[in-house]
């Protein structure tokens, strides 16, 4: 049965979808991977597949919830490396979920992953910025979250109430949901105060936050038009420190 991560924070602008597609890349590389674009944006979506999100319309994430059945809807990257796109229709996952739904509403996301779970070695969840029902419904299906912070203030901020939603949905959807860390992402090692954040994060968290930390690089950007590659020495460069994330993550899921 496949590990579901899920990757968030209530913050936009942290790293939540570069670090879930460039993570879905580098395991897929091995293992077989689903990603799962929980965000309306549909950045991860456009991310990895390289195609506009309206060529997905009504074969998104959004009617795999609706019929509980994500399989008609998946989209196939590679062999190891599938899809379940969004676009910005599923803004309208919360009407759906309290007029037409009938069960549990932290579940729907969990019963439709549920489906497919034992075909996939990991399953990767982009949340949205928020702490709505997308990002619920994401850390109900997950078996381990990841929690991103980029390296200011407002995002700093941020982590204690994400945290406490962590502790929510433990309590009230998800008892197996497990921590696996913080992740540092978007740091400017130039600037005093990116690294006094990083400092305080430590301190207060401590072994919570991964050793690993995520420098900014002009090549993700690039990813984005050209595809995730390891053909050039820049680009193992780039992927050095999510290769290290990656390596981290898997003893602490297996932990």
């Amino acid at each position: 049965m496949g590990i579901t991560i899920s990757f968030g924070l209530q913050k936009g602008g942290v790293g939540k979808t570069t670090t879930t597609a460039v993570t879905s890349w580098l395991l897929s590389q091995h293992q077989k991977v689903l990603a799962v674009d929980f965000d309306s944006q549909g950045n991860l979506t456009q991310f990895l597949t390289r195609r506009n999100i309206y060529d997905f319309t009504n074969n998104t994430v959004l009617e795999a919830v609706k019929e509980r059945n994500p399989e008609p809807y998946i989209y196939q990257i590679t062999d190891r490396l599938h899809i379940l796109p969004a676009e910005d229709l599923l803004s309208t996952f919360s009407r759906y979920l309290y007029r037409e739904y009938s069960g549990q509403p932290a579940h729907l996301l969990r019963e439709t992953i549920d489906e497919v779970k034992n075909d996939y070695d990991y399953i990767l969840i982009d949340l949205p910025p928020n702490l709505g029902d997308q990002t619920i419904n994401g850390l109900a299906a997950s078996d381990y979250a990841v929690v991103m912070l980029q390296s200011e203030p407002f995002a700093y901020d941020a982590l204690d109430r994400y945290l406490e939603t962590l502790q929510i949905v433990q309590k009230m959807a998800n008892p197996n949901l497990q921590l696996a860390g913080i992740l540092t992402g978007l740091l400017d090692v130039r600037t005093t105060l990116d690294n006094s954040i990083l400092e305080q994060a430590r301190n207060d968290y401590e072994d919570v936050v991964f050793d690993t930390v995520i420098r900014r690089r002009n090549r993700l950007k690039e990813f984005v038009l050209s595809g995730i590659t390891d053909r050039t020495q820049e680009d193992k460069r780039t992927l050095e420190q999510y290769e290290a994330f990656v390596k981290e993550l898997m003893e602490r899921v297996k932990a």
